[in-house]
């Protein structure tokens, strides 16, 4: 349930992010980044510290947004982030990964999915909130 539930609200992200580098591939507009050589990731831990700290608050946007559509308590502490920035904040997380590492949304999602089952199956869910407020400041200084 969690996987399919996760897929339905990331799909979208997903595609947009897949769209966007799709975009800048046919205009041609910036070449590809010297980390388009490096090697595909498998896990979160592998990446450097900001896209592995930028991933993994979009986990936690993801989490939380989920909890929101849910009515679970445990989102009620938080801004409404389906609307406030947190698909862009996903999205713009993903597009590197795709774009400079040459990632499919497929690797993508199944490296995503398994910090969600990580982080749920852990603590239910408490590392994802003791994330937020440093996750909400990095959205924000990102100007979302």
């Amino acid at each position: 349930m969690t996987v399919s539930l996760f897929t339905a609200f990331a799909a979208p992200f997903l595609l947009q992010a897949t769209a966007d580098v799709d975009v800048g591939a046919q205009t041609g507009a910036g070449a590809p980044s010297i980390e388009a050589t490096l090697p595909k990731v498998t896990s979160l831990d592998q990446l450097p510290i900001e896209q592995a700290a930028s991933m993994r608050c979009s986990v936690a946007f993801a989490l939380v947004t989920r909890w929101q559509n849910q009515g679970d308590p445990r989102g009620a502490n938080y801004p409404d982030l389906e609307a406030d920035g947190g698909r862009e904040f996903f999205v713009r997380s993903l597009s590197p990964l795709m774009r400079d590492r040459g990632m499919s949304g497929t690797e993508v999602q199944t490296m995503i999915l398994r910090e969600v089952q990580e982080l749920e199956q852990i603590d239910k869910g408490a590392q994802a909130q003791s994330m937020m407020p440093a996750c909400l400041l990095m959205k924000q200084s990102a100007g979302l």
